[in-house]
């Protein structure tokens, strides 16, 4: 049975809205067993799992629940007939109120859970429960698939392996592997010793990294890469080049073309002059390396696309997200589309390891003051990576620079990612980097309630030369706004809710509250009448 801790809870309780494990459900007195508890199991399972709450509402407030009491015990053993999946129901009480927890766990790779209730395959999208598309079934279905670079191509030999590809792979591998014999093997054996080649015959593998062009045409003409340039935002192409080439024949052309066209963004530090280039080349070799790596090569009416400019380099690959990530998880999980391809390319060296890339495109993008790449544009047909090439904020390089510098406090790509995401929305969505933020002094908080904000600290708006704009964010001091209602109070001899509410549009009422009670609890101010039509006096 799981064990869930108060500071677990909390953190779910302050967690984004987006979450895609956790549903909130108020069910203050019942929850229906029938249809609503089965639909909600299985939503969410065939969603990877996940945690349904009882006794919490959609705005995240603690309500308690009394539904089940008394025979929350035989709720496993019930849903596990009815629907075929262990899930655990823990009953916890959190401030004096019950709260049930539904611990579900994920679907089996190619397995859909049926509900009984009124769904007949559910599954959560945002804060929904949706009937599964045909389109989401089939790729489910298609999880029992072998890799697809690994299938074996009828009529594709050894003499079509394109020696040029295969001779840059080996000098590449041998020193990666720092293995100078594998400069001496023949081509059969290198293809057998990384996979490509089995008694069987030759797999898609070989023919997208090594295969002649004559034959990419005949069995994979959707293998290619389309680069466009465009001077400004515009339909027409200013340059165009395709290649549809085995892939180690031509990865470094592809650099090499799209850094001819690369754009340089000068900046200053005090007398010193910096630069950052819209075209940063380890973000871009990996943003090529990842759609060629999970593109769907059963998909051959289109190609991976490229399209820059001066401010965006795009990337789009045919084939939706695999199975199991999404826009929100991408960065957190590590799924194959093509995995002996991505195993290829790291015997190789082109990639570290294998589903890091993406952590090195944001990681470099933020560093830079770009801001964050996004997957606008992604559909279940493809997937759509936009890298920002315009540099927005120099002065977030210099601040991540000088705190790393000053505080000596190395930050993980996870912490860079936060600091990002306080610089654009002042809002801490990871909270296991907030105390460490808020004790270093790189981030402040502005308000002392659940919804307080967070700004990057006073040397990045130093850096940036806004300090009025610091100021501004940061309001006047808490002592400032006491004063204020301590003056309003003596000028009007009485101050209502309302007035408060005109004072401090920007405050919350319960931060409003806050400021109340402590000039209460200082014996300058007391309240008279009732709570929702009293007043508050001088206390003389």
């Amino acid at each position: 049975m799981k064990k869930t801790t108060p500071e677990q809870f909390k953190e779910w309780l302050q967690s984004p809205e987006e979450m895609d494990d956790l549903e909130f459900k108020t069910a203050a007195n019942s929850f229906s067993f029938s249809k609503d508890l089965p639909d909600y199991c299985a939503g969410l399972a065939n969603v990877r799992g996940g945690k349904l709450i009882l006794g919490v509402s959609d705005e995240r407030h603690v309500v308690g629940t009394n539904a089940f009491k008394g025979t929350s015990q035989t709720l496993p053993n019930k849903l596990l007939s009815s629907l075929g999946i262990c899930v655990d129901v823990e009953e916890f009480i959190y401030e004096d109120k019950r709260i049930l927890i539904f611990h579900i766990p994920s679907r089996n790779i190619a397995t859909i859970i049926s509900s009984t209730g009124n769904y007949k395959y559910p599954m959560r999208v945002g804060n929904s429960l949706v009937e599964m598309s045909q389109d989401k079934i089939k790729d489910i279905h298609d999880e029992a698939n072998p890799d697809f670079s690994t299938e074996i191509i009828n009529g594709f030999l050894i003499t079509d392996i394109d020696e040029v590809a295969i001779s840059v792979f080996k000098k590449l591998w041998a020193e990666k592997q720092k293995v100078p014999e594998y400069n001496t093997f023949s081509t059969e054996k290198v293809l057998k010793s990384i996979g490509v080649l089995t008694d069987v015959g030759l797999n898609y593998a070989g023919l997208v990294l090594f295969g002649k062009k004559e034959k990419i045409d005949q069995f994979l003409p959707g293998a290619e890469v389309i680069y466009e340039w465009r001077q400004e935002e515009k339909i027409m192409h200013d340059y165009r080049k395709e290649w549809r080439m085995p892939f180690f024949a031509i990865f470094e052309d592809i650099w090499t073309t799209i850094d001819a066209r690369n754009i340089r963004f000068p900046f200053q530090e005090g007398f010193v002059q910096r630069e950052v280039y819209a075209f940063t080349e380890k973000s871009i070799r990996e943003a090529v390396l990842n759609a060629v790596t999970h593109r769907d090569y059963r998909i051959n009416s289109a190609s991976v696309f490229i399209k820059a400019s001066p401010n965006n380099f795009i990337i789009k690959s045919p084939g939706g997200f695999v199975t199991g990530i999404t826009e929100t998880n991408a960065l957190s999980s590590t799924e194959w589309r093509n995995r002996r391809i991505a195993e290829i390319f790291q015997l190789a060296g082109l990639v570290e390891r294998a589903g890091q890339g993406l952590d090195t495109i944001f990681e470099n993008t933020i560093k830079e003051g770009k801001g964050l790449p996004d997957f606008s544009g992604s559909d279940q047909y493809s997937v759509t990576l936009r890298i920002p090439a315009k540099v927005k904020d120099e002065n977030f390089i210099l601040f991540l620079e000088k705190v790393i510098d000053e505080k000596q406090i190395p930050l993980s790509f996870e912490e860079i990612y936060e600091l990002e995401q306080i610089r654009e929305k002042q809002k801490v969505t990871n909270t296991n980097f907030k105390n460490k933020f808020l004790a270093s002094g790189i981030i402040e908080r502005i308000g002392k309630t659940r919804g307080s904000r967070y700004m990057l600290g006073h040397k990045y708006y130093s850096f940036n030369g806004k300090l009025g704009t610091y100021t501004r964010i940061v309001g006047v001091s808490r002592d400032a706004k006491k004063q204020l209602i301590v003056q309003h109070i003596k000028k009007n001899e009485k101050g209502f809710a309302k007035d408060f509410d005109d004072i401090f549009p920007d405050l919350k009422r319960q931060d409003i509250s806050n400021l109340l009670q402590e000039l209460k609890a200082e014996n300058k101010i007391f309240h008279k009448g009732s709570a929702r039509s009293g007043y508050w006096e001088i206390l003389n």
